[in-house]
């Protein structure tokens, strides 16, 4: 066994009792797990010890044991991805019974496991995360995690002048360059928000310093998605913020990269009026995979293909080109043909959710005069744009992160609330909210100057 499994070892296997009796801890643990994927970074045993599991076990047992946290499952996101999780489920079912689909029944079933372990530590989170401070801490975590891959590629980003791509470590999530660039990209705005909310100083110029560095590493991703992404959202930032003037380092810091630093392959590869650039294989690859799902949900409008769906065999039937066998290369087209026009339905209407949720936060925060949780809001506003827009070229329907992130927005309703509803309280001896729902209709009148 290496030193580094020894050290990943000493560090983790204490810490599994305490996420049985303080579950809040296990997520945190289990988000490091996940997002910065210190296992792969070792050796030896840690390949094969199953770690996430290690963690995600007595986390869970510690939730179902100590957590009164049952009726935050209540809220419109959690019933949302609930449902669209049973969705899925009957979507594999329907695709082991249907001969066009059974070739790949057991890749079917086997991601079925997979997403399924995503969709319950979503859950587990929404009723563990219980108060703002948890969720500050849990976003923190997460930005960190995704700041840390950048961290340690800044020397020789520099030596290199960007000449090589960036990945993520072998076997994790954001192992491929895009998916790196995509969750870059969606950790961007939380870094911003967390540098303008934070009073300490330090904290601030960390923050700061994380989401300067973050841009030349989107860059050095070299993912036109990612570029897109990127372009996206701090377009919009730059719209929506009252405070502009500190968006203009950033956006000089892009521009002088991109015209001035950047490699010559790297302006060669995003130059889109390039006609190469353009229609190259990977822009062909896209357009093809996109036909077939698009093709293969007429024929299956209900249950598309299952998860998987994807397979030489269906390319044959669907795709224009059969011989270039891809995978969705979009979270939309990925949701449209493995899990039909209803399971698209439910994917979009959670995903309308979690903007309708925040929007109404964000116009109460207005009200309370709460700065901070206005900050939360379009924090997780943006970060979940810069999903969509950079997942339009990706298949990362499913991606963890942002189960995470709709997490986040219905522990942030939540907290905001109770805490409103206390401070209301206080002074007026009436409650603001509804003890029973907590949840989306207090059209109530506040008497100005509580906050």
């Amino acid at each position: 066994m290496g030193i580094r499994a020894l050290i990943l070892f000493g560090i983790l296997l204490p810490c599994v009792p305490f996420c049985f009796f303080s579950p809040n801890l296990g997520v945190l643990i289990w988000s490091i797990i996940a997002f910065a994927s210190p296992q792969w970074y070792a050796w030896g045993a840690a390949f094969t010890l199953p770690v996430a599991e290690l963690v995600a076990i007595p986390t869970l047992l510690g939730f179902v044991v100590f957590s009164r946290g049952w009726g935050r499952l209540l809220c419109r996101e959690a019933i949302l991805l609930m449902i669209f999780w049973i969705w899925t489920v009957i979507t594999s079912i329907n695709a082991a019974n249907t001969p066009l689909f059974q070739s790949h029944a057991d890749m079917t079933w086997f991601r079925l496991q997979g997403v399924s372990k995503i969709f319950l530590m979503t859950l587990v989170t929404i009723g563990i995360v219980d108060s703002f401070a948890r969720l500050r801490t849990l976003i923190i975590v997460m930005a960190g995690c995704f700041s840390f891959y950048v961290v340690k590629a800044l020397p020789f980003m520099i030596t290199s002048a960007g000449a090589y791509r960036l990945y993520g470590p072998p076997r994790s999530a954001v192992e491929d360059n895009n998916d790196l660039g995509l969750a870059l990209n969606m950790t961007l705005p939380l870094l911003l928000f967390l540098a303008q909310a934070e009073t300490n100083p330090k904290a601030k110029r960390i923050f700061w310093f994380l989401f300067f560095i973050l841009i030349p590493g989107i860059f050095c991703t070299y993912s036109r998605g990612a570029l897109v992404g990127l372009v996206v959202v701090m377009g919009l930032m730059f719209m929506r913020l009252k405070q502009r003037a500190i968006l203009f380092p950033a956006m000089a810091v892009a521009i002088i990269i991109a015209v001035l630093f950047a490699p010559e392959q790297w302006k060669v590869r995003m130059n889109l009026t390039n006609k190469e650039a353009t229609l190259d294989m990977s822009a062909h690859s896209r357009i093809n995979a996109w036909t077939f799902a698009w093709n293969l949900a007429k024929d299956y409008p209900i249950a598309g293909g299952g998860f998987d769906t994807f397979q030489r065999d269906l390319f044959d039937r669907y795709a224009p080109n059969t011989k270039d066998v891809h995978g969705p290369h979009s979270i939309y087209f990925g949701v449209l043909g493995e899990h039909g026009w209803v399971g698209f339905a439910i994917y979009m209407t959670l995903v309308w959710s979690c903007f309708s949720t925040l929007g109404k936060v964000m116009r109460w925060a207005r009200f309370h005069g709460d700065e901070i949780a206005d900050h939360y809001a379009k924090m997780l506003q943006f970060s979940i744009i810069a999903f969509l827009t950079s997942g339009l070229f990706l298949g990362r329907q499913y991606f963890d992160y942002f189960m995470t992130l709709v997490a986040c927005v219905a522990i942030l309703k939540r907290s905001c609330m109770v805490s409103w509803n206390r401070d209301h309280q206080l002074v007026t001896g009436e409650p603001l909210f509804g003890d029973a729902e907590l949840e989306d209709k207090p059209q109530v009148e506040v008497p100005s100057g509580i906050r």
